[in-house]
């Protein structure tokens, strides 16, 4: 591997890490947001029914709908607590403080798991290739630590869309909390379908374009082509 490809690879692990750890900062600072706020979306991402504290943090599993039983799922002890509060002993807003008619889709819980578990993993990724790179006999270059390194591209894209589908799917059926529902709110004017193909085809026709300029743009052209033609020594 090219020297210029291995200080790419190193710089861009380093600012990862920093912007790994700030996103799961921010991100913790939201969920105390919306326990607050909107604490009946924070308990449906977590499928957290009755008000109380010490609330285990519920990963994955399976929700009976019939008897809100969960099963299967990895329970970190008041980890939801720690989570909503900033306190392991402190109390959380369950779903049955609301009517059932404004309860979120509970499917949000899957949502909201595979969007934190993209973050941990987007930080996972550089903490161990900073890792191994600092272990002088191990080779941080290998195949399959950068195939986890260039998987994290499309799986931090997912991420964001995930959220943003918590975000809106999680606050239904609300379109103003408190005031006003989605159902009074939506429009039933037949152009919006319209302009809602015309804009994805346009954005559609955009990526397509993109693609093949960038692969014009590379191709035949290595990284330290370019580096010599406009005279830069690493």
């Amino acid at each position: 591997m090219s020297k210029w490809l291995r200080m790419n690879y190193l710089n861009t692990r380093h600012s990862g890490l920093i912007l790994a750890v700030a996103t799961i900062w921010i991100g913790d600072g939201s969920a105390k947001f919306l326990a607050k706020v909107q604490p009946e979306k924070l308990a449906a991402a977590e499928w957290h029914f009755e008000t109380g504290n010490r609330v285990s943090l519920i990963v994955g599993g399976h929700l009976n709908p019939d008897t809100l039983e969960v099963t299967g799922a990895i329970e970190i002890p008041w980890g939801l607590s720690f989570l909503a509060t900033g306190d392991p002993n402190g109390t959380v807003v369950g779903l049955n403080d609301f009517p059932r008619s404004e309860w979120p889709p509970l499917y949000v819980h899957y949502l909201f798991d595979s969007m934190v578990g993209i973050g941990f993993y987007l930080l996972a990724i550089p903490v161990l290739f900073l890792t191994i790179n600092k272990i002088k006999r191990w080779n941080a270059y290998n195949r399959w630590l950068l195939t986890g390194i260039v998987a994290g591209g499309p799986l931090s894209l997912l991420a964001i869309e995930l959220g943003w589908f918590y975000a809106e799917v999680g606050r239904q059926p609300w379109i103003i909390r408190g005031y006003m529902k989605v159902s009074d709110a939506v429009t039933t004017n037949p152009n919006v379908g319209v302009t809602f193909w015309l804009f994805a085809a346009l954005y559609a026709l955009l990526g397509v374009i993109c693609l093949f300029v960038l692969g014009r743009l590379f191709r035949n052209k290595p990284a330290e082509m370019e580096l010599e033609e406009r005279r830069i020594i690493l």
